[in-house]
């Protein structure tokens, strides 16, 4: 491998354990800011306020022990044929906060249908690590607007080994920049801001207990949206005007629009399951539309929320419920904004975490510090009481080593040479009766016999039979003595085995 391989090979690692590290600490910072309490043990109010054509819709719920509940609803009237002026709504939130008793709610705010865009752009699938920083990237090319001038939010609609299929909704963010600026200056600042369209979508799903893939249609007088859902996340979406002259032409406007959302479902092999909340002179549009349809109307949500709610609310409850529901899904366009505002900033339940965490640190290096200290005092303190009978046992064992050697050595002195007692045993026993000895004497390896016998030449082979000598003869010739009528003699022999010890190993292995 060239070192240009080498180097470009560790450079794609080195990118890919940065953007892992990126991730780790996004999720771990994520986990840190959140608030265990709220919602489970504190209730939560949220307040979503829908922007219509003369009118603020606003629909409040709360969270409580993880369980969402909808209060109840307010919609405030203004000048017919316009959206509210940023201080209207400014003005109607807050009238909302206190009719509901909600000084401290989540705020929410639902866009109209036509301030926003949605596309669904197709990228390879190696861009998924890193998808957020793509999609900034290259947001002017797929939408009309760059990524400072614009309010967006993003998911995978869906994915395969081949392409990634991003649904991307975005608006400019000039248009909602006065109305949050209204806000801010009431000390209100919403934390969600959603869409109409994908809102319907997310609360026909909840409503429907919905598996799979649903299409949510609302119409009504100033036009029509669809919104294409697959297991709670945003396909695809089509909307348009309706010039309201003809309702045959209208309806054949609404019929084509919705056709390639409706292909979705040939192109899985599913029936059509589609919601639709219609008002107006729209209502019995059910009937119309060639497919089975499923009305969402004021019935339906006073059953599901036990809320009396109006009907033509549908877009504001979607927007509450994907604050308040648990694992509801949906867009939210001012997520970048609220990074970039909260950057920096810690909540009080962070700074909780934070300190359990350094103390559980302080915790795990001084504990078992101390543990090992306190334990070797106690065995000081041991030593220390014990001390007398340490030397007690230090003397007995010199006492016991030097005896184990004077034991080695008296060992070492008997194996090394036969002891005279066992060569005078050997003697008696080898030697006829008849014959006594006169001197024996033992010098090393060495032992000289002298005494009186009948027959001397008898006694040779009798001493060389034993296991004890070896190299048995006369050292000088015997002597017949005729007054004790016996022969006189002097033996000289070897003791057996004492030149191998004494050499350190046999005899026939010295001669090797």
């Amino acid at each position: 491998m060239t070192p240009g391989k080498l180097l470009a090979r560790l450079r794609q690692h080195a990118d890919t354990l940065e953007r892992w590290v990126r991730t780790s600490l996004t999720h771990f910072k994520s986990i840190l800011g959140f608030n265990v309490l709220k919602g489970v043990v504190i209730p939560e109010k949220c307040l979503c306020a829908a922007i219509g054509k003369g009118h603020v819709t606003v629909v409040c719920g709360t969270q409580f022990l993880s369980r969402p509940r909808v209060v109840g609803f307010r919609r405030f009237r203004f000048e017919e044929g316009r959206y509210p002026r940023p201080e209207e709504l400014a003005s109607a939130i807050r009238s909302a906060r206190d009719a509901f008793r909600a000084r401290d709610a989540v705020i929410v705010l639902s866009v109209p249908r036509s301030w926003v865009l949605t596309t669904v752009v197709e990228l390879p699938p190696v861009v998924k690590e890193n998808l957020a920083s793509v999609i900034a990237y290259e947001l002017d090319r797929f939408t009309p607007f760059t990524p400072t001038e614009a309010m967006y939010d993003f998911a995978i609609a869906s994915e395969d080994a081949e392409k990634l299929k991003i649904a991307i909704v975005a608006m400019r963010s000039g248009t909602a920049k006065p109305y949050l600026d209204a806000l801010m200056a009431h000390g209100v600042s919403p934390v969600r801001i959603t869409t109409e369209m994908t809102a319907f979508g997310t609360l026909c799903v909840i409503l429907g207990n919905a598996r799979g893939m649903v299409l949510c249609i609302t119409v009504d007088e100033e036009g029509y949206d669809g919104c294409l859902m697959k297991d709670g996340v945003f396909l695809a979406g089509s909307s348009g005007r309706l010039a309201g002259t003809d309702r045959e032409e209208d309806i054949g406007e609404i019929r084509a629009g919705l056709s390639p959302l409706l292909a979705g479902f040939e192109t899985e092999g599913l029936p059509p399951n589609v919601f639709l909340e219609a008002s107006g002179r729209y209502a019995r549009l059910d009937e119309e539309l060639g497919v089975p349809v499923k009305t969402i109307g004021r019935e339906d949500v006073r059953r599901f929320f036990r809320a009396d709610i109006e009907d033509g609310v549908a877009g504001p409850l979607g927007g509450l419920v994907e604050t308040i529901w648990p694992g509801a899904k949906g867009f939210n366009l001012a997520k970048k904004r609220l990074e970039e505002r909260c950057r920096g900033l810690t909540t009080p339940v962070t700074w909780v975490l934070i300190a359990l965490i350094a103390a559980a640190a302080v915790l795990y290096l001084v504990v078992p510090l101390h543990m090992e200290k306190a334990r070797l005092n106690r065995i000081e303190y041991q030593v220390k009481i014990r001390r007398g009978e340490i030397r007690a046992i230090e003397a007995l064992r010199q006492e016991i080593a030097s005896i184990e050697a004077d034991i080695k050595r008296i060992r070492e002195f008997k194996e090394s040479t036969p002891m005279a007692l066992d060569v005078m045993k050997e003697l008696t026993t080898i030697l006829p009766k008849s014959v006594w000895l006169t001197r024996l004497r033992i010098t090393g390896e060495t032992v000289e016999t002298e005494g009186y016998a009948g027959s001397a030449t008898e006694m040779l082979p009798k001493l060389e039979q034993s296991g004890l000598f070896k190299k048995v003869e006369f050292s000088s010739p015997t002597i017949r003595d005729t007054r004790q009528n016996a022969d006189r003699f002097v033996i000289k022999m070897q003791m057996e085995g004492f030149e191998e010890k004494k050499a350190g190993g046999p005899k026939d292995e010295r001669k090797k």
